[in-house]
């Protein structure tokens, strides 16, 4: 359940993930289909927009419950996409992928009900 994302993304856009930097996309599998959408709409606008700057991911992470994706490139669509990518983490759970709610107690993180108690270490 707590597989690595990266290498995943890496061979879906290497054009995004190639950084040789970014070594691991810190964020449960349950976004992967959240970052791959995100991703794919970033290389559609960029395959019909020439002119733009290619987009390089920086770092992807959970902070404070939601998405964090930080890359340089692209424009204001592009940033528009990623702000849509990023509000929508905070209702999609982090585990699995299906509705979540933004709570917990310790810290913040985005859980649907299957998974309100779930832990990497409860996983094993």
């Amino acid at each position: 359940m707590t597989e690595n994302l990266f290498p995943i993304l890496r061979d879906r856009y290497p054009e995004f993930f190639s950084s040789a930097s970014l070594r691991e996309i810190r964020c449960l599998p349950g976004w992967l289909d959240l970052i791959d959408e995100l991703c794919r709409t970033l290389k559609n606008h960029l395959d019909t927009h020439h002119e733009l700057p290619p987009i390089e991911v920086r770092q992807v992470k959970e902070k404070f419950g939601g998405l964090r994706f930080y890359y340089s490139g692209g424009d204001a669509v592009c940033r528009d996409a990623v702000n849509l990518a990023q509000e929508r983490s905070l209702s999609t759970c982090e585990v699995c992928g299906q509705i979540g709610t933004l709570g917990g107690e310790e810290w913040a993180r985005v859980r649907c009900a299957d998974h309100i108690n779930w832990s990497p270490s409860v996983d094993r």
